[in-house]
């Protein structure tokens, strides 16, 4: 990470605040400390810290995981009718075509039996017959990731800070170097639902319907019934047509859906040294400051994801994961800080300041999600100030 962009920020935000001694002006410049003394003042105060951005890269479990049937599976069940071009002993509903001991020689057979009139139609006997087949089907939605939103880490900071001034000058600048140190609780969470499912059971009843032409045999009146001894008239044993009609009778169904629910809580602890250049006017004074930074971020992950299926028979969860992780990260750092400050009496004042914080990125995670802290931000505050004897 480059550091120009929060400088340069920094500065034109700030230079043009500062007073600037020219010839014009009617303030007597200030003497310097009697005796060369330092002179040293504690400050605290709440601040608003941005402790930075985070990415948030989402993952889940249930794209992984093999899901069990709560429809059934593919099935067939055919009458015992046989195929249209081989002889067979063919068992309907209201009837039967069975073979006779010629039947392997002419595909005759003499061995057949009906049950009602009106199977006699045009010169064809009809028969029915009815099986039953079950489809499966199959849908998926599964994403290789989940959403990965982008997100400022904040929160309010109890802000503590030491500042020193010597009696050296660099023209009308004061010399000195401050420390400040500040303490941030903030958090992210992240939930999210990107996995679907469905399985599909159609069932349907399949209505067969055979034809024998007759060829001019007038069968018995119904019900009728041949034997395998015979005899009796002679029909073929082959049906001359056959159709299949399928009727859906029931479809049962089942459908899958994740719930992710993802989090981290970021401590956030920085220390700031550096050298400071400050200006004073009255009972006004101003100071920058530029140097390093010492953060410690002790963070803690969790990610709970759970995947139910819906049936009509309700909602039920056939898996749950549960994921956490934790540790501390070290980042220095550097930051620029901008600061005006006003005496209230000889030992107490009010001051703010404006700081901004830039470090190296660091990842982190809980199970399948990730988060990317990229700790650049933004560190505003008022101050009481306390001069030290």
């Amino acid at each position: 990470m480059t550091l120009s962009r929060p400088l340069c920020f920094t500065a034109s935000l700030l230079l043009p605040s500062l007073p600037v001694s020219a010839g014009g002006s009617k303030s007597p410049a200030p003497s310097p400390p009697s005796g060369g003394d330092w002179e040293f003042s504690i400050s605290a105060g709440p601040a608003y810290r941005n402790v930075g951005r985070i990415a948030i890269q989402g993952g889940y479990r249930s794209g992984g995981l093999a899901l069990p049937s709560f429809v059934g599976a593919d099935s067939l069940t055919t009458p015992a009718i046989g195929e249209t071009d081989l002889p067979f002993d063919r068992q309907y509903n209201d009837g039967f075509v069975r073979q006779d001991p010629g039947t392997a020689g002419d595909g005759s057979t003499w061995n057949w039996g009906y049950d009602n009139a009106s199977q006699v139609q045009n010169g064809e006997l009809v028969y029915q017959a009815t099986g039953f087949q079950s489809i499966r089907g199959d849908s998926l939605s599964a994403p290789a990731t989940g959403p990965s939103p982008r997100r400022d880490l904040e929160g309010i900071a109890p802000h503590l800070q030491f500042d020193a001034r010597s009696p050296h000058r660099i023209g009308p600048f004061r010399v000195g170097f401050t420390a400040g140190l500040d303490f941030v609780k903030t958090d992210r969470s992240l939930r999210f639902s990107n996995f679907s499912a469905g399985q599909t059971r159609d069932d349907y009843r399949l209505d067969y319907e055979d034809r024998y032409d007759l060829a001019g045999v007038i069968p018995p009146l119904a019900p009728y019934q041949g034997s395998f001894g015979g005899p009796g008239p002679i029909i073929s044993n082959l049906p001359a047509a056959r159709a299949m009609t399928p009727v859906l009778i029931g479809t049962d169904t089942a459908d899958f859906s994740n719930a992710v629910s993802s989090s981290i809580d970021l401590n956030a602890l920085s220390l700031n040294l550096g050298p400071t250049l400050g200006l004073q006017r009255g009972r006004f004074d101003f100071a920058m400051s530029a140097g390093f930074t010492f953060n410690i971020y002790d963070w803690e992950a969790r990610q709970d994801e759970s995947l139910n299926v819906t049936t009509p028979a309700g909602t039920a969860e056939i898996a749950r994961w549960s994921e956490s992780d934790h540790g501390v990260k070290f980042r220095p750092g550097v930051y620029l800080q901008g600061q005006a400050g006003c005496a209230l009496t000889e030992t107490i004042g009010l001051s703010g300041f404006l700081r901004l914080d830039a470090a190296k990125s660091f990842r982190v995670g809980a199970g399948p999600t990730t988060y990317e802290v990229d700790p650049y931000g933004v560190t505003a505050g008022l101050m009481l100030r306390l001069a030290l004897p």
